[in-house]
């Protein structure tokens, strides 16, 4: 397969077979010729198509299959001996090798000057290839040397691959068990006495016809199936998806990175039952949409934990208390989100989402803690070790646990906020990439201008 070319020469299974045989002829029909002790040759033996047919057909690269290596230029014709013509004797239907019709292919398809690689359901035809091979030798000792080279290498059966319209394809060729030798027994000065080999191949192969109706890209799977119960025949609206009050009171605001989402909604109007829905995101005002996850059930609530990797904003390191009064049993899950304008850290700067558990001597100790933080040069930064404190309540963290008292701290780094709107959309809504496509403006819910940091 050529990238941005196209060639007459392509996608022809025979071809390809034909080009597989010779392949193997040429580079594993060998014998040992002796000429000393010390002085032992290697013969492989050229095999070319036969010279029959169309020229063109010649041309492609059948002449010179071996060694692409330019020979000299000889005047007039001479034949090589040894040598050996293959000749191509058609190809038949083997029926009983019929599989069924209801298995996958995968092969490769040039998009846009890239390969990419689809699957589909395809119809294997089962082929017999046959061959006709004739070897042309010189001697005796020879042609016994060859004949017992093609029954060490190949009997009976050999594998080899070839690819055809962007599929790996695999065909076992059969060798004889019998082997003609003719030899011409002539007495003459200008006779020649040429051994002739013949024997006959046939290759198994087949033919891979596909289904485009059912091709799709390879990475592309089914996470699930959805279905429309419909009260009304005839009547395709599935109900009206929207966000409640509480969360679209995040609209406009700022959300940390790794912060579990909470998103409700509610679904009414319905003319149907929206069994599962997707969730999407897509940057504001933009209409590529991504995935969250697909298939959800339908619960009319969903906890979306924005990932670390979501924004380029480096969570700041707490260095805990390690002294005797007061250390960490298990480890809090804290986001802190400086303010995006002055990069200013206070104390509601500190989410809490898990306030874990501290050994101390006072269950309402306080203490105070340090921030490794990193600049916008990648290095790092330490607050004051009094620059910031927190209070236990029962040997745990709640929300308004921290405080910054000389409002003294800023994050030298880099904040990278991002402005994304976030969609529930029914699972069986017809929508792709670009833009939900449905009849009713309200059939999918939408939190608007979401900022991650």
């Amino acid at each position: 397969m050529a990238l941005h070319q196209r060639y007459n020469n392509e996608d022809i299974l025979s071809r390809a077979i034909i080009a597989g045989i010779l392949n193997i002829l040429n580079n594993k029909i060998t014998y040992n010729q002796v000429w000393s002790n010390e002085d032992i040759e290697t013969i492989s033996i050229p095999w070319f198509y036969n010279m029959s047919g169309d020229e063109r057909f010649m041309q492609d690269f059948y002449t010179h299959y071996a060694h692409c290596l330019p020979p000299k230029p000889v005047d007039g014709n001479f034949d090589m001996i040894p040598r050996g013509v293959v000749t191509y004797g058609g190809s038949t239907i083997d029926s009983a090798r019929i599989t069924s019709r209801y298995i996958q292919g995968t092969y490769l398809k040039e998009i846009n000057g890239q390969l990419q690689t689809y699957r589909s359901f395809l119809y294997s035809i089962p082929l017999n290839v046959n061959f006709t091979c004739d070897m042309w030798i010189d001697t005796q000792i020879t042609a016994l040397k060859v004949e017992q080279a093609i029954r060490e290498l190949f009997y009976k059966t050999i594998t080899f691959y070839v690819y055809y319209k962007g599929m790996r394809l695999g065909c076992t060729v059969g060798f004889p068990e019998d082997i003609t030798l003719e030899k011409n027994v002539q007495y003459s000065f200008e006779s020649e006495n040429k051994i002739k080999i013949s024997f006959a191949l046939q290759v198994e192969a087949y033919q891979p016809v596909f289904d485009p109706t059912t091709e799709v890209n390879n990475n592309d799977y089914m996470s699930g199936i959805g279905y429309r119960l419909v009260a009304k025949p005839g009547v395709r609206n599935d109900g009206i998806i929207k966000m409640t009050d509480d969360t679209l009171s995040f609209s406009n605001n700022y959300l940390p990175k790794g912060y579990p989402f909470l998103m409700e909604w509610e679904y009414y109007n319905e003319n149907a039952i929206i069994n599962k829905v997707d969730i999407l995101w897509s940057d504001h005002g933009s209409n590529a949409r991504n995935v969250i996850e697909r298939g959800v059930p339908n619960n009319e609530y969903y906890a979306w934990n924005i990932p670390e990797s979501f924004t380029a904003y480096k969570n700041p390191v707490i260095l805990w208390p390690t002294d005797s009064s007061i250390s960490v049993y298990r480890s809090p899950i804290i986001r802190i989100m400086p303010d995006p304008n002055t990069k200013a850290i206070s104390g509601s700067s500190f989410i809490v989402i898990d306030g874990g558990y501290f050994l101390s001597t006072n269950p309402d100790a306080s203490a105070n803690i340090v921030l490794e933080m990193r600049n916008d040069a990648n290095q790092v930064v330490y607050t004051g070790d009094t620059s910031i404190n927190f209070t236990l309540n029962g040997n745990t963290l709640i929300p308004g646990s921290f405080s910054v008292p000389n409002d003294d701290v800023v994050f030298p780094g880099i904040l990278d906020p991002k402005p994304i709107d976030i969609y529930v959309v029914n699972s069986v809504a017809v929508y792709n990439d670009s833009i939900v496509q449905t009849n009713q403006p309200d059939a999918f819910g939408v939190i608007p201008n979401v900022i991650i940091i």
